[in-house]
């Protein structure tokens, strides 16, 4: 891949064994030195004891925990780039892909569950990318309009992480709308028992009446 020019970035597990320039023996990275908070570089390195593949230049880099919560292990990362921070910056891409996974699958559409042949699943994929598409551009929207707070996941502080993708935002908003145009009037009765949270619900119906304009 890099004589291709291509650039790779692979999680490798705690066991790898590597071998760095100058070296004679193998050391295993979950033996090294890394406590949370910190990040190492390993240019030129020859990984797999007894195969020799390489050179590759192996990245370290475990997050410090905030509030008790924190990842349980560093990244150990094999990779042709030559600085760490492009590295993770690259490998934190992956969370939106597989967030993409998700939302096709268990998360959204159960793509998984449908065992159609092929000429049904190629037009099932076709249906899934538009209906994938207005989400997404409705979850945007309500995210423009910082309804998201109101109506999607709360997100932690400093959480750089988005806690709920555009498209799972456009549903939330999407079933908001239904719900409230199928069970209007029995809403309006229970909200009638409640007089004292009148402020509350009228902030509700506001929240929702942007979400209608918004789709």
């Amino acid at each position: 891949m890099d004589s291709k020019g291509l650039v790779f970035v692979l999680r490798q597990k705690k066991d790898l064994h590597f071998q760095t320039a100058g070296e004679t023996e193998y050391q295993v990275v979950q033996d090294l030195d890394i406590r949370p908070g910190m990040n190492q570089f390993y240019p030129a390195v020859t990984c797999n004891k007894g195969d020799g593949l390489g050179p590759f230049n192996l990245a370290i880099y475990w997050k410090r925990p905030y509030r008790g919560q924190g990842p349980k292990a560093p990244w150990y990362i094999l990779t042709n780039l030559s600085e760490v921070k492009q590295v993770m910056a690259i490998y934190r891409c992956r969370w939106g892909i597989e967030q993409l996974f998700k939302d096709c699958k268990t998360g959204g559409y159960n793509l998984e569950e449908t065992q159609v042949n092929d000429q049904r699943f190629l037009a099932l994929v076709l249906l899934i990318a538009l209906a994938y598409t207005f989400a997404t551009f409705h979850g945007q929207r309500l995210r423009q309009l910082r309804l998201n707070h109101y109506a999607g996941r709360l997100q932690e502080h400093q959480e750089t992480t988005l806690r709920q993708s555009d498209f799972s935002l456009g549903l939330y908003g999407q079933r908001w709308i239904y719900a409230m145009e199928l069970w209007h009037h029995g809403a309006v009765q229970l909200i009638a028992l409640k007089p004292h949270k009148r402020l509350f619900f009228q902030r509700g119906l506001q929240t929702l009446s942007l979400m209608q304009k918004a789709f």
